[in-house]
């Protein structure tokens, strides 16, 4: 029997394949790791644009219900404007809500803040269960308010911003003595309500940002508690539009405005490092930038319509 010798490969074999499978890797992987940076920029993109989205979408819901129930000049029965304790700010002020829209300018230097006013409906909604006569300072409900299945939070009779109450179509709001199935009312009733009247609560929410290490939040406080909406928003303006057609940074009448223009500066949650941020981003009537960072940035900015504060 005839053996046939085996034939293995030589060096110079070995090292001519070793070269192309280098020279392969050095054409493609490249292309694929350009690839795969590509496909986590629009990821990235794709998330930003959806968050901004999102947050433009919560300040268009709360400004289009501003001054519900209440008007652009919250009043007592007796005139006077609400007074509340705002409990999550430093020392708990005293803060008077005159308006239902109280804006706050930062001028060319800083952001912007807008506190709204507004009544609320309860859930499950409350009801009187009786008619209440002119003066009259108790009022008898169809449930217990601080109990389920509402919240703990409903009414407090205390004299931060959740203290106070208004009846549906009355426009007044009046401060709370004690809060049960049979609610106390520091004001007399201005005019008679009827049987079934819904009671809502008068709340604010004032919305900015806050700065720390270099980085921002956009926070929401409703005088009791400063939540946090989202972690990276760099810049946040507001404009407003007034019955005359102007457009102003901050309105000399705030019963004049008609819409309210939210301009936001959104952050990437993450860096890209093939990426530097060099852009100047206009909003309103200040600029942000260039940060030279590795994070991606958008603009987003609409102008929602107050109806609510055009009501007599």
């Amino acid at each position: 029997m005839t053996r046939h010798p085996r034939r293995g490969h030589s060096l110079v074999e070995l090292l001519v394949a070793m070269g192309l499978a280098a020279l392969v890797g050095t054409i493609v992987l490249p292309a694929v790791f350009s690839l795969q940076s590509r496909s986590l920029a629009e990821v990235s993109r794709t998330d930003l644009q959806g968050r901004a989205g999102r947050l433009l979408r919560f300040f268009g819901d709360d400004l289009r219900t501003v001054a519900f129930q209440v008007g652009a000049t919250p009043r007592r029965a007796a005139g006077a404007p609400p007074v509340v304790v705002h409990d999550s700010a430093p020392g708990s002020p005293a803060e008077t809500l005159a308006q239902s829209l109280l804006p706050e300018d930062g001028g060319t230097t800083d952001d912007d803040a807008l506190t709204l006013v507004k009544a609320e409906s309860f859930f499950p909604s409350l009801h009187l269960s009786q008619p209440s006569g002119a003066g009259a300072v108790t009022l008898l409900l169809d449930r217990h308010p601080n109990q389920p299945p509402g919240s703990s939070r409903e009414i407090r009779p205390a004299p931060e911003a959740i203290s106070h109450v208004v009846l549906a179509n009355h426009r007044s709001c009046y401060p709370v003595g004690t809060a049960g199935q049979t609610l106390q009312l520091l004001d007399g009733l201005a005019v008679p309500i009827p049987r079934g009247t819904e009671l809502l609560g008068l709340r604010a929410h004032r919305y900015h940002l806050s700065r720390s290490g270099g980085f921002s939040r956009l926070r929401c406080d409703d005088f009791t508690s400063d939540e946090i909406l989202d972690d990276a928003v760099d810049g946040l303006q507001f404009e407003y539009l007034l019955a005359d057609g102007r457009i102003v940074d901050v309105p000399d009448d705030p019963q004049a405005t008609r819409g309210v223009r939210v301009s936001l500066l959104v952050r990437d949650l993450r860096p890209d490092r093939d990426y530097r941020d060099r852009e100047t981003y206009r909003l309103g009537n200040r600029s942000y930038g260039p940060y030279n960072d590795a994070f991606r940035r958008i603009v987003v900015s609409e102008m929602v319509e107050v109806k609510n504060h055009a009501l007599p």
